[in-house]
C-alpha cells in the first residue's frame, strides 16, 4: 500500500504565513515562518545603505536581514527586499558598557578592591527609578511608533545586559531607591518583619532598618560563625572554608545564607521587571513585532541571570550559548525565535554548530559583524575571506530543507533536569571561598569553564544525550507548582544536579514524583540542604527522607519505585567529570549502561537506539499524523566563553563514523541529503560527517509523491499556522 499525502493548497494561509502582518492583539506577534541571517551592521555598513551594490553584496552572502538603530530610514532594505530588526532601542542604564561611569569593569573593581567602599555598590542606573523608566519606556514606544507599520522583524531592547557586566559578580544595587524597592518586594515574600527577622536570623526593629548582607559580609559571616560579625574580613580564614553537610547543621548562623541571597534574586527579580515593562511598552504601540534582547550570559548568582525569569517576559532571545543557556532558554521559550551570534571565520564550523542549533530550534542567526563580511575598501564592495566561507553556510540555512526542520514538531523524551535559581546562588557562595577577597575578580570568563554547578548539569545533560534522549530543564517553580504530578504528565526522571537549595513545595513534588509508579528521581550531590531563601534547614529538619540531604557532594542517589516497589540507593560518583571523560579517544560508554538499564525497567527508552560510544546526539520531529524527521549529528561539545570563543577538545568526535541506529517499529526510510529510497526498515547505517548532520525522513508506508520535503514543508507549514490559532 502507498501512502498518499497530497500537497495542500493553502494560498490564503501561505501568503499569511510569509509575512503579512498582524495588527491585532488579539492575535499577539506575527509568525516566525523563515530561518532569518540577520547581518549587525557598523558604520561602514550604515553610511553605504543606500547602495544597491551592497544589496547584492548581500543577498550574495545569504542575509536575509539587517540590523537598524532606532529611528532610521528602512525604506531602501524594503525596496530591495531585505528586512530589519531595530536594535539597542534601550539607549541607556540596561548595558554598563556604555553610557556609564563603569565601563572599563576590570580597572573599576580593581580600584574597588583597594578600598572595598560599600558606598560605590550604587548602580549608576536604579532599576526601580521610576525617572528612567518612564524615560526607556518612551524611546521603547517612540521606536515602536517610528517602525510598526515598516513591519520589522523583531526589536531588541538591548545587547549583552546585566546588571553589572556580564555574569560578573558585584553587589549592586546597594541605592536608597533600590533598597526601599527591595524591601518593598521582602513584603510580598514574608508574613511580617518578625517572619524576615527569623529567616534572615537579624533583629530589625522597624522595614527601614532592613538592609541585606554584601558579598563580602557574608563570607566574613561564614569564617566566624557569628550572625552580626564584627571586625574587618580575615581573608585567609575565608580562603580555609569548607562546607561539610554533616557539620554545617550544627552552625545554622554560619551557613545562612538568606539575607545575600534574598538580595541575589531581588536583582534577578527586578531587571526581569524592568524588561517586562519595556516589553510591554513597545506592545502597546505595536503588538504584532517580538520583543527581546542580544547577547545574554550563562546562568549566573549575578548580572540578572536568572534564565527562568528572563524567559518569561521575552518574546525572543539570542542567548550566548555558556554553561547550557541555549538548551535552559530552548525548555522555556517553547515556540519562541532563540537566535544565535556568528563568529566562526571558517565555513566547517560555522556550519557545525548553526546546523546543530537550527536542529535545536533555532529560528536564525546574527552575524557579527558588517566589518568583517564586506571589503569596504572596494567600491564593489566584495565578500572578504570570511564572507566567502560563510556565505555557503548561510544559503543552506535558508534552503528547503533547513526549512522543513525548522517549521516541524520537535520530539522531547520524558526526562527533566531541574533548573534551580538559588541553588546556583549558594554553589557560588560555596564555590568561591578559595578566592578569598579576589571573588569580585570571578569574571563571567572563568565561571564559564570552572563552574562546578555547571559542570554537573552539562554532565547530566550530555550523559542523556549520549544515550539518544533528547531532556528538557523543568524551573524549580514549575515543579513546586506541581507540573510533574498534572494529569497526563509523562514525565519519567527527575534529575537533581547539585540542587542545593530547593523550596519545601520543590522537595514534596520530588518525593510524591518519586513514589509513583515507573518513575524515577537522580541527585547528583545535595538536594535541599537550603530553602529557597538560601537558609540552610535546621537538625531537625535534615535529612529527612529519601529526597532530601546527602551527606557527600560527589555521590549519585537513586529514588524510585518500579511496580510499585520504592528504592533508594546510592549508585556512583558525581557527573561533573563526565564531559571530559567523554572527549576522550578510549571512552566506551560502559558508565551510563546501568542508567540505561534503570530508565528501561521503568519503560522508558530512546526512540532511537545509538551506539553510546558513538556520542551522537539525535533529533526527532513530527509531521503530520505518520512522517518523522530524523537528525543525528556528532554530540559536539559548545562550551563557549563570554568572548564567544570555541573552547577545543572535540578533537575525538571530528573524525567521521558509521554506526548502527535502529528503532522499534518498521518504517519506510529516506535519505534527505541524498534522496534515497532506503526502503521498510527499523535500523539504518548512518555514515555520518563530522561536520554536518545526517538526515532521515520515516514514513507509515512508501511515500507516493516525488518532492519530499516540499510536501512534508507544506504539512508542517499548515500545521504551524494551526498552532497560531
Amino acid at each position: 500500500m502507498t501512502l498518499k499525502i497530497t500537497f495542500p493548497r493553502l494560498m490564503a494561509v501561505s501568503l499569511l504565513v510569509l509575512g503579512t502582518s498582524f495588527a491585532d492583539e488579539a492575535v499577539g506577534v506575527r509568525p516566525w515562518p523563515n530561518y532569518q541571517v540577520f547581518l549587525w551592521m557598523g558604520g561602514e555598513g550604515q553610511k553605504e545603505a543606500s547602495n544597491p551594490v551592497l544589496h547584492e553584496r548581500l543577498k550574495e552572502l545569504g542575509v536575509t536581514a539587517v540590523s537598524v538603530s532606532p529611528g532610521s530610514d528602512t525604506s531602501m532594505w524594503r525596496d530591495a527586499g531585505i528586512g530589519f530588526y531595530v536594535e539597542n532601542i534601550v539607549r541607556e542604564g540596561l548595558c554598563l558598557k556604555f553610557r556609564s561611569n563603569v565601563t572599563k569593569w576590570g580597572d573599576f573593581v580593581g580600584e574597588w578592591m583597594k578600598t572595598r567602599d560599600p558606598g560605590a555598590l550604587v548602580r549608576d542606573y536604579c532599576l526601580d527609578d521610576p525617572a528612567w523608566q518612564e524615560a526607556m519606556s518612551k524611546q521603547v514606544r517612540d521606536a515602536a511608533t517610528r517602525h510598526a507599520t515598516e513591519l520589522p522583524l523583531m526589536y531588541d531592547l538591548r545587547d549583552e545586559l546585566s546588571t553589572t557586566i556580564s555574569a560578573n559578580p558585584f553587589d549592586y544595587d546597594f541605592s536608597p531607591m533600590a533598597l526601599a524597592a527591595f524591601r518593598a518586594w521582602l513584603k510580598t515574600r514574608y508574613a511580617d518583619l518578625d517572619a524576615l527577622n527569623a529567616q534572615w536570623g537579624t533583629r530589625f526593629a522597624s522595614w527601614e532598618e532592613v538592609v541585606p548582607l554584601t558579598t563580602d559580609a557574608i563570607k566574613h559571616q561564614m569564617a566566624t560563625g557569628e550572625a552580626v560579625p564584627e571586625g574587618g574580613v580575615d581573608w585567609q580564614a575565608v580562603k580555609r572554608v569548607v562546607f561539610d553537610p554533616a557539620k554545617a547543621v550544627s552552625e545554622p548562623e554560619k551557613w545562612n545564607l538568606a539575607s545575600w541571597a534574598d538580595h541575589r534574586t531581588y536583582m534577578d527579580v527586578s531587571l526581569a521587571r524592568v524588561l517586562e515593562t519595556f516589553r510591554q511598552a513597545s506592545h502597546g504601540v505595536d503588538p504584532a513585532t517580538p520583543v527581546g534582547i542580544e547577547g545574554t550570559q550563562m546562568p549566573s548568582a549575578f548580572g540578572g541571570y536568572d534564565l527562568w525569569r528572563m524567559a518569561q517576559v521575552l518574546d525572543w532571545v539570542e542567548p550566548y550559548d555558556i554553561c547550557n543557556s541555549r538548551e535552559i532558554f530552548g525548555s522555556f521559550m517553547k515556540g519562541k525565535p532563540i537566535l544565535c551570534t556568528v563568529f566562526e571565520k571558517e565555513t566547517r564550523a560555522a556550519q557545525r554548530r548553526l546546523w546543530h542549533l537550527l536542529l535545536e530550534g533555532d529560528k536564525g542567526c546574527i552575524v557579527w559583524w558588517s566589518e568583517d563580511v564586506i571589503d569596504w575598501s572596494n567600491p564593489e564592495l566584495p565578500l572578504t575571506a570570511k564572507g566567502k566561507a560563510l556565505a555557503p553556510v548561510f544559503h543552506q540555512l535558508t534552503s528547503p530543507l533547513a526549512r522543513l526542520f525548522m517549521l516541524a514538531e520537535r520530539e522531547r523524551d520524558p526526562i527533566v533536569i531541574h533548573y534551580s535559581q538559588p541553588s546556583i546562588q549558594v554553589a557560588w557562595l560555596l564555590e568561591s571561598f578559595a578566592d578569598g577577597q579576589t571573588w569580585v575578580r570571578r569574571f563571567s570568563s572563568y565561571e564559564s569553564d570552572h563552574n562546578q554547578h555547571a559542570l554537573v548539569r552539562n554532565g547530566w545533560l550530555k550523559a542523556l544525550q549520549d544515550l539518544g534522549f533528547s531532556p528538557e530543564f523543568v524551573a524549580g517553580e514549575s515543579l513546586a507548582k506541581g507540573d510533574l504530578q498534572a494529569p497526563g504528565d509523562k514525565t519519567r526522571m527527575l534529575v537533581m544536579p547539585q540542587s542545593w537549595a530547593a523550596s519545601e513545595p520543590e522537595l514534596k513534588a520530588a518525593r510524591a514524583f518519586g513514589r509513583r509508579d515507573n518513575r524515577l528521581v537522580i541527585r547528583d550531590g545535595p538536594a535541599g540542604l537550603f530553602d529557597e531563601h538560601g537558609t540552610l534547614r535546621t537538625k531537625a529538619d535534615w535529612p529527612r527522607g529519601e529526597f532530601d540531604g546527602v551527606a557527600t557532594t560527589d555521590q549519585v542517589l537513586v529514588a524510585g519505585t518500579v511496580a510499585g516497589v520504592e528504592e533508594t540507593r546510592t549508585w556512583q560518583n558525581s557527573f561533573a567529570s563526565y564531559c571530559a571523560d567523554r572527549l576522550k579517544g578510549d571512552f566506551d560508554g560502559s558508565g551510563l549502561e546501568e542508567l540505561r538499564e534503570m530508565l528501561a525497567a521503568r519503560g522508558t527508552r530512546p526512540w532511537v537506539q545509538v551506539p553510546l560510544e558513538a556520542r551522537v546526539g539525535v533529533h526527532r520531529f513530527k509531521v503530520g499524523k505518520g512522517a518523522r524527521l530524523l537528525g543525528f549529528e556528532r554530540n559536539i561539545e559548545y562550551k563557549m566563553r563570554e568572548e564567544l570563543a570555541q573552547v577545543g577538545g572535540n578533537e575525538a568526535l571530528e573524525q567521521p563514523t558509521t554506526f548502527q541506529a535502529s528503532w522499534y517499529e518498521p518504517s519506510f526510510v529516506v535519505n534527505l541529503r541524498t534522496g534515497e529510497r532506503l526502503g521498510r526498515t527499523n535500523r539504518i547505517s548512518v555514515d555520518l560527517d563530522p561536520w554536518e548532520p545526517s538526515l532521515f525522513a520515516l514514513f507509515p508506508e512508501e511515500p507516493s509523491f516525488d518532492d519530499l520535503i516540499a510536501e512534508l514543508t507544506a504539512i508542517a507549514e499548515a500545521e504551524a499556522m494551526a498552532g497560531k490559532k
